[in-house]
């Protein structure tokens, strides 16, 4: 039996490609295809790997490959559900070649089995983890194969934990795919992974960078001590989250940890092999289980690692982890922030407090562990422009903690904006408002409308039932508060210059990097240092107006707010008007879901308030089920559900 994995690319069909893959930080190993074939070489099935996502290749150069291969199972990992156009495509070519090839599809798309499998040449979904179910379809199949039978057994099929398949035209689902135990799990193998870049072996060095491109390294002057080895590289240390915040993407249940043993023989197979002296530690939700973070802290510190993790829950850690993790080579910790007011974290259901928010970060302030006070997000149901401001006075606090300007910390980033992700309780949310159409034409739609798109306010689409006049002015009403607040808590007291240094290192570094110089030439935010090098008439020239001159500013700043608020947000608003009438971008904020907007569907007060309400049932999931009760669903609409709001 012949077996083909493949990456999928993100980027719709024909699309350029904004930048080389070898630009950037380090790409993220493809952990999941090589924890696939792993667990498959132990079941003794051989499995090819066809890298189409670093390749990027052409449709020809596809159908090229596959009549070679002459393939029996193909599995396509479509690690994010803005993915969609490319996993229709590819199954498209796979199937010209052979009809029949049997196709798989896995990972976070698969949320969305009920519009794949009608409407791809996709034959089965596998939603939740893949291999056990990955290993259970290739036994089913060699079988199958063997019988000669025509037909697939469905019914057998389906004893198979993690498997979405169609019936006489029916969905049905056999559960989420379950979890290999931590003796099973396994770190990437890069021979397997080369293996797929088809003698293009230059390509692997994409996994490995020098750090003078990666700015939380780069701007670190323990990266410079005699001795380190010169690249990074990103590494998995857990897999899942313990959290299930509704804004975010689940393809699975519960929370997972590897072997140590396997995870020392992964360090050091890196540091002597690939001269990596850098880790980007890329868990969702690293430091939930004490005990073994400290102890892959301590691995990592053997093997003379400096680190950072990107993924940590603020009431994971306390003082005593994080100077553990310090003296173990820990030099930076991103946070979760989300939002500064308690309303959205509980809708978010991040389970965490402001207060715990501070903590965590003053604390390794307190100790001079960097934290990059990234994270904040607009846009749920619930935002408003009462939360938005207790972002904005959350985001000053901790520019007064730094030491640091508002504007050096935030003037070159744009504030993400919340995705409805299939999948999500927010996507399911969305469609219960009709918001996203009923019919299968209107869910591949949505799909086709999300892939390649970014958290971004260009992209959002309205679930939160504001006015677009103040859908735009969220972010800048943001960094207005935080600058006011930074400037109050900042009086008769001078920066922190270190930390400036610091801070502006990190925004040289980015500048070097080309997605931000593609930005830099497109939407004329953000220079070499943070600044604009060049203004222009075009799109976005309101925005790089007010980035550059107002809402930074500390002498503006000491207006009344119902002076400058309400010129801030009729200048922002006028320009979506201008970008709606006149530039009409497919993909901006008059894509036609904003178009159903209703004021009446906006969260009411009192479904969220604290002291008519519990925790739990102020998260948009409660929301979400007490609404699905109300509908009286279809069985076949309560298998889609099931997938499309998540596990």
């Amino acid at each position: 039996m012949n077996i083909i994995l493949c990456s999928v690319p993100v980027e719709t069909p024909g699309y350029k490609l904004r930048r080389d893959r070898s630009e950037g930080r380090p790409i993220m190993p493809k952990s999941a295809i090589s924890s696939l074939n792993s667990w498959a070489e132990k079941n003794e099935f051989t499995t090819k790997f066809y890298d189409i996502d670093m390749l990027y290749p052409s449709d020809e150069e596809i159908e090229k490959y596959f009549k070679e291969v002459k393939a029996d199972v193909v599995g396509l990992s479509a690690v994010v559900s803005t993915s969609y156009q490319q996993v229709k495509r590819l199954a498209k070519i796979i199937k010209k070649v052979n009809k029949k090839t049997f196709i798989v599809c896995g990972g976070y798309l698969t949320a969305a089995a009920n519009t794949v499998l009608r409407k791809t040449e996709i034959d089965l979904c596998v939603v939740g983890n893949g291999e056990i179910a990955w290993v259970g379809i290739l036994k089913f199949m060699k079988k199958h194969l063997e019988d000669g039978k025509n037909e697939i057994d469905i019914n057998d099929l389906l004893k198979i934990n993690g498997i979405a398949v169609l019936d006489n035209d029916n969905l049905r689902f056999s559960g989420y795919g379950a979890t290999l135990s931590s003796c099973n799990m396994t770190f990437p193998d890069f021979e397997y992974l080369k293996s797929g870049l088809l003698g293009n072996d230059d390509a692997l060095n994409n996994y490995f960078k020098p750090i003078d491109k990666i700015a939380i390294f780069a701007s670190e002057k323990k990266s410079y001590e005699k001795g380190r080895r010169p690249k990074a590289c990103s590494i998995f240390l857990s897999k899942g989250c313990v959290a299930k915040c509704t804004f975010c993407q689940r393809g699975s249940k519960g929370y997972a940890v590897y072997d140590l043993s396997k995870l020392e023989k992964h360090l050091k197979n890196l540091a002597e092999n690939y001269d990596v002296g850098f880790l980007i530690v890329d868990d969702e939700n690293f430091g939930s289980i004490k005990k073994y973070s400290h102890q892959c802290a301590e691995l990592l510190n053997k093997y003379n690692f400096l680190w950072g993790a990107i993924g940590v829950r603020v009431d994971s850690v306390t003082k005593e982890d994080l100077i553990h993790y310090q003296k173990n080579g820990c030099i930076s910790l991103g946070f979760g922030i989300e939002s500064g007011s308690q309303t959205m974290l509980d809708i978010m259901e991040k389970k965490f407090t402001v207060e715990d928010i501070k903590k965590a970060i003053f604390t390794c302030t307190d100790i001079d562990l960097h934290v990059p006070a990234l994270g904040f997000m607009l846009g749920m149901p619930g935002e408003s422009l009462k939360t938005a401001k207790a972002s904005g006075k959350l985001m000053g606090e901790i520019a007064a903690k730094f030491g640091v300007p508002v504007g050096l910390l935030f003037g070159n980033t744009d504030l993400a904006y919340a995705i409805p992700l299939v999948g999500t309780p927010l996507y399911e949310y969305g469609k219960q408002l009709g918001l996203i159409g009923q019919s299968l034409d209107d869910e591949e739609r949505y799909l086709e409308l999300t892939s390649n798109v970014g958290a971004y306010k260009r992209y959002y689409i309205n679930f939160n039932g504001a006015p677009m006049s103040e859908v735009v002015f969220w972010d800048m009403l943001v960094f207005m508060e935080a600058t006011r607040t930074y400037k109050k808590l900042m009086k008769n007291k001078t920066n922190n210059e270190e930390m400036v240094k610091r801070f502006e290192k990190k925004l040289i570094v980015q500048g070097l990097n080309p997605q931000t110089r593609s930005k830099e030439k497109n939407v004329k935010i953000m220079g070499a240092a943070g600044t604009i090098k060049e203004m222009k008439i075009d799109q976005y020239f309101i925005t790089n107006f007010l980035k550059q001159h107002v809402v930074f500013n500390d002498f503006i700043a000491k207006f009344p707010r119902f002076l400058v608020d309400p010129i801030i947000k009729w200048s922002i608003y006028l320009e979506y008007l201008i970008q709606k009438k006149i530039f009409k971008d497919s993909h901006n904020l008059h894509i036609e879901i904003n178009t159903k907007v209703d004021t009446k569907i906006r969260i009411k007060d009192e479904q969220v308030d604290p002291f008519k309400t519990r925790q739990i049932e102020r998260s948009l999931r409660s929301i979400v089920k007490v609404k699905m009760k109300q509908m009286g669903m279809t069985e076949q609409q309560k298998v889609n559900s099931s997938l499309t709001g998540g596990p």
